[in-house]
């Protein structure tokens, strides 16, 4: 019987008891999994039998999770699937979102989150998976932000401040010598997995600063004892690959990996990787890149940017959308570790205006004249000028746009006038979003849109170009019968109903994300009801 069913017949003290019970098993579980004792977590959640649905659930996730930590993955999505259709708690979801792949998960997180009413730990946690999802999409700003929600709401978690410190050294403003400072107390926290956690940032931080520090990547190297996991093994080659006295132990390591290799896609794809770095740039690295790049897309973002990028210049071209955005993003001294030396920049400007607005390859431009010059690009053509003015401001003005030509001009822009047309060649990522609609390369399309055209702009001519995109890509997207091009594109346009509902009618029933896509379409009916 269970504390719901005690509680209904009278029995307060006994229902009571059995919740406690209940409670203080679960927590004595996540301790030992945060001290590094799988073993024994494992142990105490097999002789646990709870008779509460909830409990239940809770358990079957937290062994998933157990087997994760001992390198089976698959279990832990299977199992993180099975307790989430049991019942949707905040664990369960939790670990549902993190077992799966980060796209995936991103969704379930994310419904977590919006209907957790629970302590500042449960919500603390959930935002920390969040910050880890957003960061395997190569997300970073917004992984930092949760990553920082985590921390202030539960500050005693070395994981959350790991985490939060990870993603300022990669894409934040703090000098690096201060986030070192941090480091002392988790490099001796008494849990393993932490301890592992400081040393990897120390090694990046010294790397980033251009630090000597072969005896920390041994003492790392000596810890981890699952070389048939290589998840840190791109960063070690690259930080190490040209030092004399770590490539002996680093060469160790890469052979154990092979030798251990894990049935895991993902980890086969970071081994490649590490490979491919290690043999760069000679001619084998390129079948190693490749091989890792389709799996490194859809699990890890950052180590895909590091593929991409070393392929990129043995090819000699530039390096592709969404990578060269995630590059814009790091800090100076983190794009180092992902950008190889011989990597040309763009042979052409390349005007950034889905979901973000930034031209490449000129001087920062005010956001009048980004759009401007995307008026311009939309109409090779040419416009009137009192078309152009009408497509910017919402009153015309033509005085206005003569003095926002000049300013382009300076710039170093060739517009000519009557009509006015720009004659610098520009790539533009919502020109190839067209082209792309244009000849049904919907996956490329999908790809392109990061978010709505020059989303902040208020100009008439850019909202009706933003609307008439976003309904091009909508009705693209719904023609097919497919869910997944369904599925991006509600992770780009999160408020859309009727998206989502088609996605929930296209889902199977044994899809992992159904549970997390019926909870966003009550919660949209709800909020426009």
């Amino acid at each position: 019987m269970d504390a719901l069913a005690l509680y209904t017949q009278g029995r307060y003290w006994e229902a009571l008891l059995l919740a406690q019970q209940q409670a203080r098993v679960q927590a004595v579980a996540l301790s030992l999994l945060a001290l590094g004792q799988v073993a024994e977590a494992q142990a105490l959640l097999e002789s646990w039998q709870p008779q509460e649905s909830v409990a239940q659930a809770e358990r079957l996730a937290l062994l998933g999770f157990a087997a994760f930590r001992k390198g089976d993955p698959a279990t832990y999505r299977r199992w993180a699937l099975a307790a989430a259709q049991i019942v949707q708690t905040p664990l369960t979801l939790y670990h549902l979102g993190l077992s799966l792949p980060p796209a995936d998960g991103l969704l379930a997180l994310q419904a977590a989150l919006d209907r957790c009413e629970g302590p500042p730990e449960e919500q603390a946690r959930l935002a920390y998976a969040l910050a880890r999802t957003y960061r395997r999409l190569g997300c970073l700003t917004e992984a930092l932000s949760y990553a920082s929600r985590a921390v202030l709401q539960a500050p005693e978690q070395p994981h959350y401040r790991l985490e939060e410190l990870t993603l300022l050294a990669l894409a934040g403003e703090e000098p690096l010598p201060a986030l070192e400072r941090s480091l002392p107390p988790l490099l001796a926290h008494a849990a393993p997995g932490v301890r592992y956690y400081a040393l990897w940032l120390s090694l990046l931080l010294q790397g980033m600063q251009g630090q000597e520090s072969p005896e920390l990547l041994e003492a790392l190297l000596r810890q981890n004892s699952s070389p048939h996991q290589p998840y840190d093994l791109p960063l070690l080659v690259l930080l190490f690959k040209h030092r004399p006295s770590a490539r002996p132990l680093l060469s160790r390591w890469l052979r154990a990996a092979a030798a251990g290799s894990s049935p895991d896609p993902l980890p086969q794809a970071l081994q490649s990787l590490a490979q491919g770095l290690w043999h760069y740039p000679r001619p084998e690295a390129r079948p190693l890149l490749e091989a890792a790049l389709p799996t490194l897309q859809t699990e890890w973002a950052e180590e895909a940017l590091r593929a991409a990028a070393h392929l990129a210049a043995l090819e000699g071209a530039p390096l592709p959308e969404p990578y060269r955005r995630m590059a814009q993003a790091l800090r100076p001294e983190a794009r180092a570790l992902f950008l190889p030396p011989e990597l040309p920049p763009p042979a052409t400007p390349y005007l950034r205006t889905l979901g973000a607005a930034h031209l490449e390859g000129f001087p920062a431009l005010r956001p009048r004249s980004l759009e401007l010059l995307t008026l311009l690009l939309a109409h090779p053509e040419g416009l009137s000028g009192e078309a152009l003015a009408r497509a910017l401001y919402p009153a015309p003005n033509p005085q206005a746009l003569k003095s926002e030509l000049c300013r382009l001009r300076q710039q170093g822009f060739e517009v000519q006038p009557r009509p006015y047309r720009l004659c610098t060649p520009i790539e533009a990522d919502f020109l190839k979003l067209q082209e792309a609609l244009q000849h049904h390369r919907l996956a490329e399309a999908l790809s392109l849109y990061q978010g709505p055209l020059l989303p902040r702009s208020q100009a008439p001519g850019i909202e009706l170009l933003r609307n008439h995109l976003e309904e091009q890509l909508r009705e693209a997207v719904l023609r097919q019968p497919d869910p997944e091009p369904l599925y991006r594109l509600t992770q780009r346009i999160p408020d859309d109903l009727v998206l989502w509902e088609a996605l929930l009618e296209r889902l199977p029933e044994p899809d992992p994300r159904r549970p997390a896509v019926r909870a966003w379409v009550r919660r949209l009916n709800a909020q426009y009801r």
